[in-house]
């Protein structure tokens, strides 16, 4: 692997063709998504809510990421932390889909297999074999300050003061006020308590081990490299 990855930093084009396959796909999917919400009977409604979806966030942010990689020449500590927290997020958005979404999903269509199945691929590739900034161990905690926030968003904006609109037009999507499923009471068998249960006695400590995993990787991933290259 370490020859692998020598031989792609070694050649500046082939780091370029990673950052543009990211950048391709992730915008692709982000476009395609804009047409179907311009073509559907909410177009306004439908095109703005895009934008509530973790997913299209995530998507967002390997957008801002492989841009940065390809057209900014000082990437700093801003730059390893956003880079970290793409990671963990675009992660996130590929596992919860994959294990917790397509059940409750009559088919999946090429769009959603291009936010959750091609862009997480591209990125992780891009991720360990291309970037070489990473946080140190003790930072693997950035990574878990976006998915806090983004259940304070659902809680305390999206639900309470757009939910009912949600409803109204997002008819075939579940529990379509709370976004993903999982995150609506109603769906549990003892409501608010078995959600926070679930949130945040199940799904937050995998999250929190699943960033310190990749923080640690990593670091192992990059000093065996610098060795290698020594």
């Amino acid at each position: 692997m370490s020859k692998i990855t020598r031989a792609i930093r070694d050649r500046n084009t082939t780091k370029q063709l990673f950052a543009y396959l990211v950048l391709f796909w992730s915008f692709l999917g982000i476009l395609m998504q804009m047409i179907r919400a311009l073509m559907s009977v909410h177009p306004l409604g439908y095109l703005l809510l895009n934008y509530v979806y973790f997913t299209t966030q995530s998507n967002l942010l390997l957008i801002v990421v492989s841009s940065l990689f390809l057209f900014s020449k000082k990437r700093g500590m801003f730059y390893t932390s956003i880079a970290f927290i793409a990671l963990i997020n675009i992660g996130i958005t590929a596992v919860v889909f994959h294990i917790l979404l397509i059940p409750f999903m009559g088919s999946v269509s090429f769009l959603n297999h291009i936010l959750h199945t091609i862009t997480p691929i591209l990125y992780i590739l891009f991720y360990f074999l291309v970037i070489e900034e990473h946080p140190p161990l003790k930072k693997f905690w950035l990574a878990l300050v976006y998915p806090l926030v983004y259940l304070l968003f659902v809680y305390l904006f999206v639900e309470p003061i757009i939910g009912d609109y949600m409803d109204n037009i997002m008819t075939t999507f579940d529990s379509a006020r709370y976004v993903y499923p999982f995150l609506d009471p109603s769906n549990y068998d003892q409501g608010i308590k078995q959600m926070l249960l679930f949130n945040l006695g199940v799904l937050a400590p995998i999250i929190t081990l699943f960033s310190f995993v990749l923080c640690w990787f990593k670091n192992w991933f990059e000093s065996k490299h610098t060795n290698f290259k020594s």
